[in-house]
């Protein structure tokens, strides 16, 4: 699938990556997707929106241990509170994710460990996307979302 570049607004922080073999990852990941949502309740946006996840490496390890990761949302305008990051586009293996709310990092084994290397596509460096559209409930008991996995 190609994806188009394309202006976010959110939030942004260096952290362990989720396949550190600890809860570490997720935990950095949720709490700033929570930092996001009452960043946007707070500015009176709606939370009726895709929004994104989007990381790559913070260091020279493979996998990572540390991730840049950034929460956010599509905006053409600034939004006070907010950092803004350019999504560069390019080719991506799309897969979709459904898995129980509360395992979300079977999701993203599942994704690189298993789907991605069967797909034959080659990786490349470039951002991760997570893309929590329509089909995502944040209250739903099973997590429906797509994992973006840059590829030449």
């Amino acid at each position: 699938m190609h994806v188009t570049p394309m202006r976010l607004l959110g939030l942004g922080a260096i952290g362990p990556s989720s396949f550190n073999n600890s809860a570490d990852g997720w935990r950095f990941s949720a709490d700033l997707w929570y930092a996001l949502i009452d960043t946007m309740v707070a500015a009176n946006l709606s939370l009726e929106c895709t929004m994104y996840g989007v990381s790559w490496p913070a260091d020279d390890q493979v996998p990572p241990q540390y991730i840049n990761y950034f929460a956010g949302f599509e905006s053409g305008a600034d939004v006070e509170g907010f950092e803004a990051l350019s999504v560069r586009g390019g080719n991506y293996f799309d897969f979709r994710c459904e898995v129980p709310a509360t395992e979300l990092d079977t999701g993203f084994r599942e994704a690189y460990l298993v789907a991605m290397p069967k797909s034959g596509l080659t990786p490349r460096e470039g951002q991760h996307l997570e893309v929590y559209g329509d089909e995502y409930d944040p209250s739903a008991e099973i997590a429906r979302f797509r994992i973006l996995i840059p590829v030449s």
